[in-house]
This record gives C-alpha cells, structure tokens and sequence, in this order.
C-alpha cells in the first residue's frame, strides 16, 4: 500500500465538521492552507481526522525538516520533560539557550564575532531587526521589496504587501517604507552590500 491514502472526499466529514467548529470558535484572522485536519503525523506524512494520508510539503512552513516525530527529536523533548519545562530565559536562564545560540553563532557565515536571540516568531524577529537598526543608525525607515511578506503585527504589516493591508482594511503607519522595489533579477555582492539590476525602484504612494 502506497504513502498516499485517501479514504474519503476531501475534506472528509470529520474535517468538515471541525471547519464549522473552527469558524464558530476562531477569529477569521486564523486561516489554513488546508480544509484538512491532522491526527497524526510520521516522517513526511500526515493523517487526517478522516484517515486519509498525504504527502507533508509544507512541514510546519519549514520547522520540521527533520520529519515528523523523528526519533532524535522525541528523545531531546523527552528528556527535557524530565528536567524542566517552561521557566522563561528572561528571569530564570538555562544551559541550553546559550548552547543553542553558540551553535548558531558558529553555522552562520561570516568571519565576525556573533550574538544570537531567540524569540516567538518571524514578526517578533523583524520588529526587533528594526528597533536594533533604528537605535544603531538614528533613522527611522526601512526599505521593503514589493510583495514581501514579514508578519502581521502592526508594525510589520507596514512593511508587507500592500495588499495584504488593503484586504484587511488596515493602514499601519508605524513605519515609513521609502520604497518598494521589483526586481527580475538580483545580483548580490555579501562583500560589498551591492544590489543590482533592479528593474525599478518607485516611492510607495
């Protein structure tokens, strides 16, 4: 029997009825890719409710590309478990958050002393990105290619596609995006910041 099941229609009824609960329940803010939900999951696959099984593309947009449950993975989170949970590094530090930023400092290119921060979110990324710029440079816009997504907080939404906002009738103003930029094609240079071949570069309106 192939990876791939499907045992009902898509979304199947127990999926199906979960949707109407979900829209009950859940902001509308809340959307998924998928009208299906899971049961389970193993390696690069998923169950639904319904029992039937696919192919995982996604893999938690990109969070689990060790595969589901993998066996490496459990046994950290289980011995974990054993030692503590949940303490907060901002009041009580541990071992592992400075582990975990040393071994990243040392992946990440570039022959230059290195700090590391982990937060919740890209959007909690991108908002500290821009108070750590902004305190450095003493300025306060930020450049944002066209179509680029980067959260949707307030002060992000300023910096994602116009559209997004439009559609959600919101204006944020917490941040003046100069420029929005579409390019066919992109030549950087790591060494000296250089940026070519812009297709062109217009003031947002």
């Amino acid at each position: 029997m192939g990876t791939i099941q499907l045992k009902t229609s898509i979304p199947g009824p127990k999926s199906r009825a979960l949707v109407e609960r979900q829209e009950a329940a859940v902001p509308r803010g809340l959307s998924h890719a998928t009208p299906v939900y899971v049961a389970r999951a193993e390696e690069a696959w998923i169950e639904d409710v319904d029992g039937n099984r696919f192919l995982d593309f996604a893999g938690g947009i990109g969070s689990i590309n060790t595969g589901h449950r993998n066996p490496q993975v459990i046994r950290a989170i289980e011995a974990q478990l054993e030692a503590h949970l949940h303490t907060c590094a901002q009041v009580t530090p541990y071992e592992n958050y400075v582990r975990v930023a040393e071994r990243l400092n040392q992946i990440t290119p570039g022959k230059f002393p290195k700090k590391t921060l982990l937060l919740n979110s890209g959007a909690e990324a991108v908002e500290n990105a821009i108070k750590i710029a902004r305190a450095h440079t003493g300025r306060a816009g930020v450049i944002a290619f066209e179509d680029a997504f980067h959260g949707r907080t307030l002060l992000t939404l300023g910096l994602t596609s116009k559209e997004i906002a439009s559609r959600m009738n919101i204006s944020p103003n917490t941040v003046k995006a100069f420029f929005r930029m579409v390019m066919t094609k992109m030549l950087v240079s790591t060494r000296s910041g250089i940026v070519g071949k812009i297709a062109r570069m217009t003031p947002v309106g």
